[in-house]
């Protein structure tokens, strides 16, 4: 006998092993990039799973099917859970053999239990106790007491099985303590992930909400009206097969916290928004995207450069830039930004398809705040068009002084000019006084040497003072008769070289000579 009882066991914890296995490769196969992340955190959530089961009245006719459904529950269990069964009517309680953590023998132990828990009770005692009456406020106040033993799981999920009609005996009615109960489980319970699934049977299910009030909004509470027994059998049925997605679900939600993002902009004299936030990440959300900003302020649109994602929790951007409706390149103004900015943002994850298959909807958040500054409305910014502006005086500037140049007799040719030959000055000397032009050698009109056969002349030059506002005016050499000259430089007749002023030009043996006037 002992042989067989250790087979049934090995047996039980092969199945209940293959089972897991089965169901940790569909949640990969359905949620490849979450299980990568969280998988194997998973394999260590451990829950517990409390069943409430009402006894009183009729309820036994709910055997037949609910205990098959039961003990197929158990087995999808992982090990290490634990499981709770308390059975009530006019009191809850738990006996011998409800509860324990899952393995091979506690299956065994809970399934037998689950086939006496319908029994009628033999005694009158018995059936005050159980049968005749059914006390939910007595019962809710047993489960939160149960919930909150110690060495449990965060992870909690609760059915009741019931109809939900408050039916408590005499000496019970009118002492019921709802908000008493309401305040354990939000203070006995906070921190915890709870589930709680209402599984009314057949009837009006009158007394539904007052249950429903006693557990905190951050529950998950969820109604299910079973229509016979065999519908409850196919719930549990349909549960048993969601055990690990419910697990995940709740190993995701635990991780989601709150992101308390806001936004610090700044916006410079041209329009330019520099966004900085603020937001907390969280292990399933741990990129953010800003993806639109806008402002109240009236009469301004945004050209942006959005969305930008970032994974920093304190992080700063270019947004993009605001410009008044009214700006043109003939409209250069400054107009006062006054109103608020709003930014957009949402999360960044490349799982965000699978977050939406198991139930999570993206979150879509903003962040606000008030804006009062002035800005530079134009095509150009405030900078360049003040670099623009001192770039055009300075051209000015030296437009006129180009042209105070060429009229100014500084620039003009003065001074006197000689001719030698051989050392020996064939002219005298001849004053220039403020000349465009002077002119030697043979039939020169200001300077003529007779015996000579070349011509040269000095000419002022001057430059276009829009064009070439920079440059001086020159004195230029030319050659009008003969075949060379130089001043250091050889120069043939058709070069036309500037010289500085008081340069002495060679031509053969000829010399002429640019001296002050003295």
């Amino acid at each position: 006998m002992k042989r067989i009882l250790v087979i049934l066991t090995l047996a039980l914890s092969a199945s209940l092993l293959l089972a897991q296995q089965q169901s940790f490769d569909a949640l990969k196969a359905d949620y490849p990039q979450l299980m990568n992340k969280f998988g194997k955190e998973l394999e260590g959530q451990r829950a517990d799973y409390i069943f409430a089961i009402d006894v009183s009245g009729t309820m036994n006719k709910y055997q037949s099917t609910v205990v098959p459904a039961l003990e197929e529950f158990f087995k999808s269990l992982q090990e290490g859970d634990y499981v709770s069964i308390i059975k009530f009517g006019g009191e809850a309680t738990n006996e011998v053999g409800s509860a324990g953590k899952i393995g091979p023998e506690t299956i065994t132990n809970l399934i037998n239990y689950a086939k006496q828990v319908y029994n009628k009770p033999t005694t009158e005692f018995e059936k005050e106790k159980y049968f005749r009456y059914t006390d939910l406020d007595n019962m809710l106040q047993y489960l939160a007491t149960d919930m909150k033993q110690i060495d449990r799981s965060k992870l909690k999920f609760v059915f009741i099985i019931t109809d939900f009609i408050h039916d408590p005996s005499s000496a019970r009615k009118g002492k019921e303590d709802w908000d008493g109960i309401a305040k354990r489980f939000a203070t006995e319970q906070s921190g915890n992930d709870v589930f709680v699934f209402a599984l009314q049977l057949p009837g009006t299910g009158r007394d539904l909400e007052k249950v429903r009030n006693v557990f905190p909004k951050s529950f998950s509470f969820n109604h299910v009206p079973i229509t016979s027994g065999t519908a409850l059998s196919d719930w549990f049925t349909q549960r048993k097969n969601a055990i690990l997605l419910d697990k995940f679900y709740a190993l995701i939600m635990h991780k989601i916290q709150p992101v308390n993002f806001s936004i610090e902009p700044s916006l410079d004299i041209d329009g330019n928004l520099n966004l900085g936030i603020l937001w907390k990440s969280n292990p399933v959300y741990d990129r953010i995207s800003i993806d639109e900003v806008s402002t109240s302020a009236k009469g301004f649109d945004f050209n942006s450069k959005l969305p930008v994602s970032t994974a920093n929790e304190n992080d700063s951007f270019a947004a993009g830039k605001f410009n008044h409706q009214k700006t043109s390149i003939f409209t250069p103004s400054f107009k006062k930004i006054k109103g608020d900015i709003i930014a957009n943002a949402s999360f960044d994850v490349p799982y965000e398809a699978e977050l939406s298959k198991l139930g999570f909807e993206a979150p879509r958040f903003q962040g606000t705040t008030p804006i009062d500054e002035w800005v530079f409305c134009y095509p150009l910014p405030l900078w360049l068009c003040f670099l623009i502006i001192a770039l055009i005086i300075i051209y000015i500037v030296l437009v006129i002084r180009a042209i105070h140049k060429n009229n100014s007799d500084s620039y003009r040719i003065n001074g006197r000019f000689d001719v030698m030959y051989s050392g020996e000055a064939v002219t005298e000397k001849k004053k220039a006084q403020n000349l465009n032009m002077v002119d030697f050698g043979k039939g020169a009109g200001f300077l003529s040497v007779p015996e000579a056969n070349w011509q040269i002349k000095i000419d002022v030059k001057r430059h276009n003072p829009f064009l070439r506002p920079l440059k001086h005016p020159e004195y230029v050499v030319s050659m009008l008769k003969g075949s060379s000259f130089k001043f250091g430089v050889k120069y043939g007749p058709h070069q036309h070289p500037s010289i500085g002023r008081y340069t002495t030009i060679t031509i053969g043996d000829y010399r002429i000579r640019w001296t002050i006037n003295n």
